[in-house]
């Protein structure tokens, strides 16, 4: 071969083996572009929310009826039918007057506005002396006498009013009246002596004495704080309600009231007010707390009965993620044009605190260059803030974004991400309907209002607005704080 031949020959090899490696590096760039290499982002770190929710303090009205007949028979039992006797005319400066003062029937109990009023039927029997020394002629020992007795009846009315204490105690003391329906007088024949100034004295004394007797006996029975601090603990008992919605009620007493004691025409009423949190709890969301010991009494006015039902209700991580799986797992978005396309192939749902976060599992690819694709593949962290939404009642996600460190790994990979719609499309489809669980949850608060303590204590209620009012997510399920207001009543057979 020719230098001239061989030197053409080594130009057309040189060129062929120059095209080649530019090939091969072409090859090399779009396989490289083509290439894809899984991606799995750190979780975020999440934090609990600062406070607690809090529970709207309720006003229950408790009435507690004590009849006047239950008081009567006690203190007749216990007041004896003799009150006073002076068999002796000689003792009290030699008065010539023997006395006895005796209950002839039944005390009675009534009402008059604030007053309460007993009412004890008395005989009183007087024996009066009336002894002579005719003008000197007898000794005052000597003196001839003439005695005369007589029996009156009258009616003794106490009054009183009872004024709770703050220990519990009842403070009461009695006012006595009587008067005469006529007035007593001894009657000698030729003597009539009035005796009225002699014996009232006495007669009042004994009164007064009476009356202190009756108050101490009216203390003591109208011990009331045992009947109420009955019905504060058999309040504290948690309430089940089955059915397609399990729930708890829980009243958890913190203040008791009582109004001024109110006398009927055959019972007194307590006009009682409790203070309490009252917490419906569709999960196990609130453990059985312990009893509260019943404080001390306030006085004062009694606040209107309303009822503010705190209702949790919980869904598990487990039903979020089945519901977005089911809204938006196995979809795929295009974008310009179809030059892009990602499948978010499963999404699973957890949180803490206020912030929800959603792991997402992304597989897609997107045009690189003028031949290539770049392939997506990976785990990848939103997270945002769930809340209600009243006028569609629904539960929504705002401030919806790629987390950080996920955000860092796609900037590498698919830059063109950040300028798309895709997490305001992935944001509007993680919704869940809560119309008819809302529904469901009033009917089962409305059942809770209405159901027996005991035998004697009955709850009676009505829910008027039921609305979400926040959402905390604890470990293993998003909590949804409904916040209702209504009436509730305690009534007692």
């Amino acid at each position: 071969m020719s230098p001239v031949a061989a030197t053409a020959l080594n130009k057309v090899y040189g060129l062929k083996v120059a095209m080649k490696n530019q090939f091969l590096l072409l090859l090399a760039v779009i396989i490289t572009a083509c290439s894809s290499q899984k991606q799995e982002a750190p979780a975020p770190e999440l934090s609990l929310a600062d406070t607690p929710a809090e529970v709207p303090l309720s006003s229950l009205a408790l009435p507690v009826t004590i009849s006047y007949a239950d008081i009567e028979k006690r203190i007749n039992k216990e007041i004896g039918q003799l009150l006073y006797e002076d068999r002796d005319f000689e003792n009290n400066g030699i008065d010539n007057v023997k006395l006895v003062v005796k209950r002839t029937g039944n005390i009675r109990m009534t009402a008059l506005n604030q007053y309460f009023q007993f009412t004890v039927p008395l005989e009183i029997w007087v024996e009066g002396r009336v002894k002579s020394s005719l003008g000197g002629i007898f000794s005052p020992q000597q003196a001839p006498q003439l005695t005369k007795n007589a029996v009156f009846k009258l009616e003794v009315t106490l009054s009183s009013k009872l004024e709770p204490q703050a220990d519990w105690s009842v403070k009461t003391q009695s006012v006595v009246n009587f008067k005469w329906t006529e007035s007593p007088v001894l009657d000698f024949g030729l003597v009539k002596l009035p005796i009225g100034g002699l014996i009232e004295k006495t007669v009042a004394s004994q009164l007064n004495k009476l009356g202190s007797q009756i108050d101490a006996e009216a203390k003591k029975y109208l011990q009331f704080k045992p009947l109420i601090e009955k019905y504060w603990q058999e309040l504290q008992q948690p309430i089940r309600i089955n059915g397609s919605f399990p729930a708890v009620l829980y009243i958890l007493p913190e203040a008791i009231s009582l109004g001024p004691i109110q006398p009927g025409t055959a019972a007194i009423t307590l006009q009682t007010g409790i203070q309490a949190k009252i917490v419906m709890t569709t999960d196990t969301l609130l453990s059985r707390p312990p009893l509260r010991p019943m404080p001390a009494l306030q006085k004062g006015l009694l606040t209107e009965p309303d009822v503010n039902l705190m209702l949790t209700a919980s869904l598990s991580y487990a039903q979020l993620s089945q519901l977005a799986q089911q809204n938006i797992g196995g979809q795929t978005f295009e974008f310009e044009g179809g030059k892009h396309k990602i499948k978010l192939e499963q999404i699973s749902i957890s949180g803490l605190g206020t912030t929800m976060q959603a792991r997402i599992r992304l597989k897609g690819s997107a045009k690189a260059g003028l031949f290539g694709k770049k392939k997506i593949d990976g785990v990848y962290y939103f997270t945002g803030t769930p809340y209600y939404d009243s006028a569609k009642q629904e539960i929504r996600i705002k401030d919806f974004d790629f987390d950080v460190k996920s955000r860092d790994l796609l900037l590498k990979s698919a830059e063109w991400l950040f300028k798309s719609n895709f997490k305001k499309q992935v944001e509007a489809q993680l919704r869940y309907p809560m119309g008819k669980e809302l529904s469901l949850l009033k009917k089962t608060a409305e059942s809770a209002l209405n159901k027996p303590f005991s035998p004697e204590l009955t709850l009676s209620g009505k829910i008027v607005k039921l609305e979400p009012t926040e959402l905390r997510l604890e470990a293993g399920q998003l909590v949804i704080y409904v916040q209702s207001t209504g009436s509730l009543s305690v009534n007692l057979k």
